[in-house]
């Protein structure tokens, strides 16, 4: 049985639970599996990573749809500048008027990202960001966790299945498979960064 796209991993999933009445339930258990990668750190992956063009309204610009956390934002002044994050209450102690000036820090409110000092210019910014995983819906919909690590999608999605399953002792051998599944995620995922990158070293001199 294949594992590429949603029907294929609800026919596995029911085939693993062995229990013809969850039927109708197996999507909300995928459901539930998508809602834990997008809250845990651990599942943040380079193929999560995506970037867009923020456009302002003065100093504020609203965030995707789809974002998660920033990775970076850079704003495309020549020369570019890198932002650095500030917390909001910094932020506003910081940036009490709207004097203009080339962006050096942002922040986060709700939906919506904000820059210090006000920009002078209509210039916008880029942001790198982890983006939502995006959900399963129809039969023939697929995505990178599906298509990289079916593994992480089946087990993790039977263990949402744990309130209906009762102490079936079958749990803890999914949440078993979940959690290799996870770590040789984070794994993969650190090798392809940084495998075969020089490491330089860094000297801790004090001076007395």
């Amino acid at each position: 049985m294949g594992l590429s796209n949603f029907g294929e991993l609800k026919a596995s999933l029911a085939a693993l639970l062995n229990r013809s009445d969850l039927t109708t339930k197996i999507p909300d258990f995928v459901t539930m599996l998508e809602a834990r990668v997008n809250r845990e750190v651990k599942f943040r992956n380079r193929r999560m990573e995506t970037s867009t063009a923020l456009t302002f309204t003065g100093d504020e610009a609203d965030l995707p749809a789809d974002y998660l956390e920033a990775r970076t934002v850079v704003w495309q002044s020549t020369p570019r500048v890198r932002l650095e994050f500030m917390a909001p209450s910094m932020f506003e102690t910081t940036y009490t008027t709207d004097t203009a000036g080339t962006p050096q820090n942002y922040t986060i409110f709700g939906s919506t990202l904000q820059v210090g000092p006000y920009p002078g210019s209509a210039v916008g910014a880029t942001l790198r960001y982890y983006q939502r995983l995006t959900s399963l819906s129809a039969d023939t919909d697929t995505n990178w966790l599906l298509t990289y690590h079916p593994d992480a999608y089946l087990y993790g999605s039977a263990i949402e299945s744990a309130p209906y399953l009762g102490e079936d002792n079958r749990i803890q051998v999914w949440l078993g498979f979940f959690d290799r599944a996870a770590s040789e995620l984070q794994g993969e995922d650190a090798r392809a960064r940084w495998a075969g990158a020089p490491i330089r070293p860094t000297l801790d001199i004090t001076i007395v």
